[in-house]
């Protein structure tokens, strides 16, 4: 099996998203594939919690207005299927994550809760990071999807300068820029752009999703080699 259900998923059954995981499970699996799952004491893959949880808070994000469209459906399909290249059944698996949490309508600070348990500080800010770039897809961050991202944020233990960083990044024109890539604009002081650099430089670290699987490292190796790319030019450019 895949890396979904070979850790011990059961576990997931009894928290926030119990009832999601188990719709996804029944469509999926046999019944005897289900109750081996559900009986394996093996801890849960950490990269299954992520995507989990990642899956659900995106949809929630979406589900902020009252509806949710196709157009935002597959925003949230295509950032696993484009950026972490899940493909097959893990791909299915996060289709159903996304359907169970519209039907189901699960409590986001739950979610939010539990998840924070499980995770370094790191890994909380790349889920907020990663909710900012779906909200932001269509170019507006409607107050509805801020609202729900701000409470993702400050259920996450994020500080204020943590989440104004990332949510920085998202409120920029010129994403090409080097400021914007830390939020910043061309009137940053050198302390500034250092602050945003070290917060970022922590954020996609390979070393701190090594554990999160394949994918995810890939994905923070990406944001990494841009983060130093840029920062190395506003060195050069600024003389510090």
């Amino acid at each position: 099996m895949s890396w979904i259900f070979g850790a011990g998923m059961g576990m997931f059954l009894g928290g926030p998203l119990g009832a999601v995981v188990g719709g996804v499970m029944q469509h999926m699996l046999t019944k005897d594939t289900r109750d081996r799952i559900m009986s394996n004491p093996a801890k849960t893959n950490q990269e299954a919690l992520f995507v989990t949880n990642l899956a659900a808070i995106m949809t929630k994000v979406a589900m902020a207005d009252g509806h949710v469209s196709q157009k935002e459906v597959q925003l949230i399909h295509n950032f696993f299927a484009n950026k972490l290249g899940y493909r097959g059944e893990e791909l299915r698996f996060i289709d159903g994550i996304i359907k169970e949490t519209q039907r189901l309508n699960p409590d986001l600070t739950q979610i939010c809760q539990a998840f924070r348990i499980t995770s370094n500080p790191e890994i909380k800010m790349l889920l907020v990071d990663i909710t900012y770039q779906i909200a932001s897809t269509d170019h507006v961050i409607t107050k509805n999807e801020q609202s729900a991202i701000d409470h993702i944020a400050s259920q996450m233990g994020l500080s204020k300068d943590e989440h104004q960083t990332i949510r920085n990044q998202y409120s920029h024109e010129n994403k090409e820029d080097c400021y914007s890539v830390f939020g910043l604009d061309p009137n940053a002081t050198p302390e500034e752009i250092k602050k945003a650099y070290r917060v970022m430089a922590s954020q996609y670290h390979p070393d701190k999703v090594s554990h999160l699987g394949n994918e995810l490292i890939e994905f923070a190796n990406k944001k990494f080699t841009e983060i130093n790319a840029a920062y190395d030019k506003l060195k050069k450019q600024r003389g510090f």
